[in-house]
């Protein structure tokens, strides 16, 4: 799985990360949170995700401002021993960042430019009890500070850089360092996953992983599997003008792109979610298609995913369209009022404690 996107979005404000300094700090340290596969980190508000591939066991994640400044994040997940006799292996951070400085001068020497490395400390604010860290630098075309890691508590090593012009912008270092200081490898509850992008903020169940998306400056879609359950969030922008006045349960229907809900058939209550009208939808599979992929999941000694749960709302405050949609064997705890509940809408909504 690998995209490269750079869709419009409107900016929000958010703020400060941290208090103090001058104002060029505290504007470069307004927060604007991003998560994918487990990685969450606060970036400048004018930054927004613009590249990825992999998965959350080993990827690559690329967050910029579209200009000039952006954190490139790599991580590999260590396996879990089979035995618990076995010893856990700790990778060396040298090692890899050794073998990080070799790619950068193979790539340097191929395109014929001048290459400087720098083995570095980490970052202070980048240190953590967890984790097993080192730093380095290197300048080329463009300049770079970033940090290698180990973390005990999710198995993950980390290679994260933050790059700016080789002249350097005024507060690169300052920018680079809460960058990298505010980069998590892993959130603080291990059941739910926290999900951040266009300003899009859900969590997911850990167990699930990303199977597809869509990203586009009017609509995101993030769609969700474990076995043969799926879980779908999508949001529509300028909702004011994509709905005018039609009925909530007859636009989503009509516009939905999430498999589980066009394939459902169900029942609609009128209900409320961060204090918006919403609307809550229960059911099971639609006759035809549907029933035959779960009939071929049985034949497949799997759990048949047969019952469907879903929510719906539109939030003036931040002009948007919001649904999620689950389907779940009948085995599974259903999860679409849960996910919904932890979907930020606007200022104050969804947010965890």
């Amino acid at each position: 799985m690998s995209s490269t996107i750079v869709p419009e979005q409107s900016r929000r404000s958010a703020p400060a990360v941290l208090a103090g300094g001058n104002a060029e700090r505290r504007a470069a340290l307004v927060p604007r949170l991003i998560g994918w596969q487990g990685l969450l980190v606060q970036v400048p508000d004018t930054w927004d995700l613009t590249g990825f591939s992999g998965d959350d066991q080993t990827g690559y994640v690329r967050i910029d401002d579209g200009e000039e400044m952006a954190v490139e994040v790599k991580w590999a997940t260590e396996p879990v021993p089979r035995r618990k006799s076995e010893a856990a292996k700790t990778p060396s951070v040298e090692v890899r960042r050794d073998s990080y400085f070799r790619l950068l001068r193979k790539s340097a020497k191929k395109k014929k430019m001048d290459l400087a490395v720098k083995e570095t400390d980490a970052p202070k604010s980048a240190l953590r009890s967890e984790r097993v860290a080192t730093g380095f630098t290197w300048t080329a075309d463009r300049k770079a500070t970033g940090v290698v890691w180990y973390c005990e508590t999710c198995r993950r090593t980390v290679i994260a850089q933050v790059l700016g012009s080789q002249g350097g912008r005024a507060g690169f270092g300052t920018t680079a360092e809460a960058v990298l200081g505010a980069l998590r490898c892993h959130g603080d509850d291990p059941d739910w996953r926290t999900w951040a992008l266009y300003d899009l903020q859900t969590e997911v169940p850990t167990s699930y992983r990303l199977e597809s998306q869509e990203l586009m400056n009017v609509y995101l879609r993030l769609t969700f599997a474990r076995k043969t359950a799926r879980l779908t969030v999508e949001q529509w922008a300028l909702a004011n003008v994509a709905r005018k006045q039609t009925y909530l349960d007859i636009w989503i229907a009509s516009n939905t792109k999430s498999p589980e809900l066009n394939g459902a058939r169900y029942t609609v209550v009128e209900n409320e979610l961060h204090t918006h009208p919403a609307i809550r939808l229960t059911g099971g599979l639609a006759f035809g298609l549907p029933m035959l992929y779960a009939g071929r999941e049985a034949l497949r000694f799997q759990w048949p995913a047969t019952r469907f749960g879903g929510a719906a709302w539109e939030c003036e405050p931040s002009n948007k369209l919001f649904a999620v949609s689950h389907l779940r064997p009948a085995r599974q705890p259903a999860l679409a009022d849960a996910v919904a509940e932890r979907t930020r809408c606007h200022s104050g909504t969804g947010d965890r404690k």
